[in-house]
């Protein structure tokens, strides 16, 4: 489905809306399974609540620093944890991570003994934590530490599912992603309860069996309702894989919940548009406006939305405000802006303007062919004999249509003639002499190319007619013998084509006869000619004007 540009940032971290119904606890989630910007947004607003453990919300704190490499600020968490609870083993491993990083093993090793040590309870926990500190600093400096480390988890408890996350995590990291999913599958077993080894296992394989992925993260989303993490991972996936309806009900569920971010919202504001609730998504898009959130994206959506509610005055007002934002790394104009711009403003009667937003549409993609073929079609709205020069634009953009498909030079007969139209609509009204004459010959070349692939037996006559229509039109006022010759092939392939239809007959021999009859009054002065060739465009189109001139002629 078209649209998903709409979203290129929108999983990005933003500003905590209110409350966290599981507090703290979110942010670790978040750290947990490499979310960092959440991890610290939540941490940092539930730090001082009651329920937060201080000791367990600081050692994340300070791993979210480390990650960041503010080695001074990671120490000084670590510092406040062990204040708040000198027996919570896992800021000891903090701390040995920053003497690690500091070069300063043997300092890590006094600090991850104090670890063990008051870490008895959960050891298994404990080392497999301290495995995973050697394996991020330099898994080949301190091979030998993490497996170590890893075994004596093993000894300590086969059963810990945190082991087996360690795994998987560190295949992962070798592109293995069909043994990492079975180990995130191993810690699932050992602790069906933990949303990290869902949301792993199902990050790893959802790109191998999206519907069993999405299974697994329905499962722990069901478990957990309080679990942002969980709610927000699964609305991700239904959206990955297309299912619009249901990523819209899912993200329902994380904006219900407290612990949900604005970026969630601006999300919901997207996903209500692609699942066609237009006023539910303007109504979205209002509010973090009113905020100032994501103005380019939100005033993105109320353009679209506007658009596809055929709201095209209020569509037009909100594109020209959308396209006064600048772009940026994240956030910049695309093919789909443009065009969607460009069908409302051909709605309103705007083609001259439409014409330029289909060019900055091909700017942002010049290789997208099929927009020549929409700027051509807008040219020709635009164009007129007072205005000929998007005639000449219609017909370049159309030749770089056909130019760009994939059969290159072996041209579809359909396109070719429609490409002959825009160049006899450029050789009829342009002024310049020297541009005509190009458009002329490029229209003669294209004829050349018809005319080799022209089934000369069923509806030949049409391609002669589109020629003679050609020369016509470049030759005006100027009666050319070639014109009538080519006219008189047209209706002599006319007469031997049993199969044209009754309604195409008329239409060329009306323009066929017309112009030989004008050629044999004008250059010939034959009138018995000219009034024979009259009568039969009459016949072919009977209408008063035309009776009345034949009338008035050949008295």
């Amino acid at each position: 489905m078209k649209f998903k540009f709409i979203l290129s940032a929108a999983v990005l971290a933003g500003t905590a809306v209110t409350g966290f119904a599981d507090g703290y606890q979110d942010g670790v989630e978040y750290y947990q399974v490499g979310q960092g910007e959440n991890a610290k947004i939540v941490l940092d607003q539930t730090i001082n609540d009651p329920e937060t453990n201080k000791a367990v919300a600081y050692y994340y704190l300070g791993n979210i620093a480390l990650s960041e490499g503010n080695k001074t600020q990671a120490s000084k968490y670590f510092d406040l944890g062990i204040q708040n609870d000198a027996q919570y083993a896992f800021n000891y491993i903090g701390k040995g991570a920053v003497a690690l990083k500091e070069n300063n093993a043997n300092a890590a090793k006094d600090f991850f003994k104090q670890a063990d040590k008051f870490g008895k309870k959960e050891a298994a926990k404990v080392k497999v934590e301290i495995a995973r500190t050697y394996y991020n600093t330099d898994s080949i400096v301190y091979k030998k530490e993490y497996q170590t480390f890893l075994k004596d988890a093993k000894k300590k408890n086969k059963n810990e599912g945190n082991i087996y996350l360690f795994e998987g995590d560190m295949l992962a990291n070798q592109k293995d992603y069909g043994n990492s999913a079975g180990y995130y599958e191993m810690a699932i077993n050992f602790n069906p309860e933990d949303p990290i080894a869902y949301v792993k296992y199902a990050n790893t394989y959802f790109h191998i069996a999206p519907a069993v992925a999405i299974e697994k993260l329905k499962t722990i989303a069901d478990q957990k309702p309080n679990s942002l993490l969980s709610q927000r991972e699964l609305a991700e996936k239904y959206y990955e894989n297309n299912q619009w309806t249901k990523a819209v009900e899912q993200y329902k569920k994380v904006i219900e919940n407290p612990n949900h971010f604005e970026s969630d919202e601006s999300r919901y504001a997207v996903l209500l548009y692609f699942a066609k609730d237009y006023t539910q998504s303007i109504e979205w898009a209002e509010k973090l406006l009113a905020k100032n959130f994501r103005p380019f994206l939100m005033k993105r959506m109320l353009f679209l939305n506007k658009a596809e509610l055929g709201e095209m005055e209020d569509a037009a007002a909100a594109a020209q405000s959308f396209f006064t934002m600048p772009e940026d790394k994240t956030y910049t104009f695309t093919v789909n802006d443009y065009t969607t711009y460009a069908d409302v403003l051909k709605k309103l009667g705007l083609d001259s303007l439409a014409v330029n937003a289909y060019e900055k549409a091909i700017k942002v993609n010049p290789k997208q062919y099929s927009l020549y073929q929409q700027l051509s079609l807008a040219c020709i709205k635009a164009a007129s004999a007072h205005n000929p020069e998007p005639f000449v634009k219609a017909a370049e953009a159309y030749q770089k249509f056909i130019d760009g498909q994939e059969y290159g030079k072996d041209y579809d007969l359909n396109n070719l003639l429609t490409l002959l139209s825009r160049y006899t609509n450029a050789a009829a009204f342009v002024k310049d002499p020297e541009l005509k004459k190009a458009m002329f010959d490029r229209g003669m070349e294209v004829f050349k190319a018809i005319d080799e692939k022209a089934d000369k037996t069923s509806n030949y006559a049409v391609v002669l007619q589109r020629k003679a229509s050609l020369m016509n039109g470049y030759y005006g006022a100027n009666v050319n013998e070639e014109c009538a010759k080519t006219y008189q092939e047209a209706l002599d392939a006319m007469a031997k084509d049993a199969n044209m239809s009754e309604q195409l007959k008329n239409s060329i021999a009306y323009e066929a006869n017309l112009y030989i009859a004008t050629y044999a009054q004008v250059a010939e002065n034959n009138m018995a000619k000219a009034k024979e060739h009259y009568e039969k465009a009459y016949t072919a189109k009977p209408n008063d004007q035309l009776r009345k001139f034949i009338d008035a002629q050949f008295k």
